[in-house]
């Protein structure tokens, strides 16, 4: 009974750990982030992320669910089993159990790290100190350009919403008031999503930036 849980702990944790791994090749990457819901889901309840949750934390508990679900299958069909090959599918499985574990708490294996988050904030926090309340248009322009950001102006004829997030920002223009508006791809991503930066800056008739809002986008397939 010892060599058949360590054998199934190890089945279960090689899984896990594979399955992550395997993320890495796109075409086959969502589909195998089926894999990943057995776990994902609890933690990312309990963690409150709206993402998959902790690297680490999604991998325990898959690695838990897997290492069960192998029990399962060894108790029902590997029950007489003789303890000299559980020792010895103990050994066999060890080394790639390890190796794949291994790899995933490597964050340039593991797709399910934040990648570029750090620098996504910076970027950011940049931006928004750059275009304070009260700048002038010509001066955002000039800003925006020299960072070589595309944008989109136009000025508005009539009071209309020109930003609604889905959670609370809801920027409304008056009419002659005029708008600059852009999306800025970034590098950064937490599987299976990705980050733009939105820009949207609201100017009054007097060309100052009256109401701004610069902050990431998610982008998920």
């Amino acid at each position: 009974m010892r060599y058949r849980f360590f054998v199934a702990l190890l089945c279960g944790v090689a899984f896990a750990s594979l399955s992550v791994l395997l993320l890495n090749i796109w075409p086959i990457a969502l589909p195998l982030s089926m894999f990943l819901l057995p776990g994902a889901i609890p933690v990312a309840y309990l963690s409150g992320s709206q993402g998959l949750g902790p690297p680490l934390a999604v991998l325990a508990a898959n690695a838990l669910v897997y290492s069960g679900i192998a029990y399962a299958i060894l108790f029902a069909y590997c029950r007489n089993s003789k303890a000299t090959t559980m020792r010895l599918a103990a050994i066999r499985l060890t080394a790639p159990a390890v190796i794949f574990l291994g790899l995933t708490c490597i964050p340039a294996f593991n797709p399910l790290w934040p990648q570029g988050m750090v620098e996504l904030t910076k970027h950011e926090k940049e931006l928004q100190d750059l275009l304070p309340l009260g700048t002038g248009l010509d001066q955002v322009r000039a800003v925006l350009r020299a960072k070589g950001i595309e944008f989109h102006e136009e000025t508005e004829k009539a009071a209309e919403v020109v930003l609604n997030n889905g959670q609370g920002v809801i920027l409304t223009a008056a009419p002659g008031d005029r708008t600059i508006s852009s999306r800025l791809e970034t590098d950064a991503s937490q599987f299976p999503c990705g980050y733009d930066i939105e820009i949207v800056l609201l100017f009054g008739p007097d060309q100052k930036l009256k109401q701004q809002y610069i902050h990431r986008w998610r982008l998920c397939p």
